[in-house]
């Protein structure tokens, strides 16, 4: 047994801290400010902390090593063999409530799933499964939404579509899909959630002012359930002391309405300048009926065009773990208890130096490749904390997108991808629009 990991030295910590442990705060850790993020797309710090990274672990790889972030060391993740050893082993011994994250989530979501350990994640994790029917090939209300996200993508194509106004859209759709049509125009429940998440930022450690009358709002939502909604199911759901459906929902809502927007936002920018790819999409989708969840769940192509957005763009640049007790790793090396793991998916998803396709947009990876088996990509994680509403996410994200594309020829304005070129490391949603010319395939 050995005792230790390689240690970055003291200037790569001090540089690892500048250029993306500090960056990331000020970004926003839950709620990105857009002056910030903007000037970090401009200058490409996503990028220079790529190349910090790619550096230190060619010097001190191939396994796990510590660099230091501020005042403390943590393990650094690289190799999909360690990577699934610690997200295999999530929540118990490695943790997912890290002081910052257990901080800044008390604002917004103080008994989240994600924060969870023990029996209340295993009560919450039951919960969740249970109403986003996680265990299942569809949701049981599956063509309902997609009904919901098939309207969604029509009034956004009869419209120029930037980030704020298809944000805004996603949001509506995320309540109709969670509450119902009675909350579809609710913008003052979004308006809320946004305020606690810009409160979660600044890892108060304690619900936000406004918490009591978001739950409240909830409550009233789910006190009389409408049919066709995820409120509908929650009565047959298991529950435990420890699981408040009010205070589970709210992961649902900032997840779909912001995560799953902007990944969506993303492929549909990088579709309309990759011709190749988006007639492909559109050969499959020649086949199928689209306006039916079957036929978009059928989607592996267009499927894989957001998967590649994800992978090239994670939404979550890092996140981390922390071991309850020792852990052994593989390599014979001790984690002591209390130690913190990071995996920065800015590198991991775009390893040079073992991905061959890591600056290209290439979705038949995901379609026909392996790239599904990798863990090194972890914009939904894996493991027992993989995230339970993948498979709502999806059948979301691909009902707009195949209907975006289906009413027509997307053109971009602002930011332009070269599919000839390594793509950048930052993709600035306020730094596009989408036009949707009305032509078909």
């Amino acid at each position: 047994m050995t005792d230790d990991f390689p240690h970055a030295s003291v200037l790569e910590g001090i540089r690892f801290t500048a250029q993306i442990g500090a960056p990331n705060v000020i970004l926003g850790l839950f709620n990105k400010r857009e002056l910030p993020t903007r000037i970090a797309s401009t200058v490409g710090a996503d990028y220079l902390g790529y190349r910090l990274v790619e550096g230190m672990v060619r010097s001190y790889g191939p396994g796990p090593f510590y660099v230091r972030v501020a005042r403390d060391e943590a393990l650094l993740l690289h190799d999909p063999a360690d990577l699934k050893f610690v997200l295999s082993g999530s929540p118990d011994p490695f943790a997912s409530d890290l002081e910052p994250k257990r901080k800044g989530m008390a604002a917004f979501q103080p008994d989240a799933l994600t924060i969870s350990r023990g029996q209340a994640w295993e009560d919450r994790r039951r919960f969740a499964v249970a109403v986003l029917d996680s265990d299942k090939p569809m949701h049981r209300l599956a063509q309902s939404f997609v009904d919901v996200a098939v309207e969604t993508a029509k009034e956004l194509a009869s419209e120029k579509i930037r980030w704020h106004n298809f944000n805004a859209a996603f949001q509506r759709m995320t309540r109709r899909v969670v509450f119902g049509n009675r909350a579809a125009d609710d913008t003052r429940l979004t308006e809320i959630l946004g305020e606690m998440l810009s409160a979660g930022n600044k890892m108060p450690g304690e619900p936000a002012p406004q918490y009591d009358e978001f739950i409240s709002m909830i409550d009233g939502y789910l006190d009389a359930p409408e049919p066709g909604s995820l409120a509908s199911l929650i009565p047959q759901a298991p529950t435990a002391p420890d699981v408040t459906p009010s205070g589970q929902v709210i992961h649902w809502l900032f997840a779909m309405g912001d995560t799953l927007a902007a990944n969506v936002f993303r492929a549909l920018g990088t579709l309309a300048t990759h011709d190749e790819h988006r007639h492909e999409v559109g050969v499959e989708m020649a086949n199928r009926d689209i306006t039916s969840a079957a036929g978009i769940v059928s989607l592996e192509y267009l499927a894989g065009c957001l998967f590649e957005a994800m992978r090239l763009w994670p939404a979550t640049a890092m996140f981390g773990r922390v071991a309850i007790r020792d852990v052994e790793f593989p390599s014979g090396a001790v984690l002591p208890a209390g130690g913190q793991v990071l995996i920065y998916n800015v590198f991991n998803h775009r390893n040079r130096d073992r991905i061959p396709y890591a600056d290209r947009f290439s979705p038949g990876e995901w379609a026909s490749g392996d790239a599904g088996s990798d863990w090194s990509y972890n914009f939904f994680s894996h493991g027992p904390q993989v995230c339970p509403g993948i498979g709502l996410s999806m059948l979301l994200g691909q009902t707009v997108l195949a209907h975006l594309l289906d009413a027509g020829t997307p053109v971009v304005s602002g930011t332009q991808l070269d599919p000839t070129k390594p793509l950048p490391h930052s993709l600035d949603l306020y730094g596009f629009s989408v036009d949707v010319e009305a032509r078909r395939w």
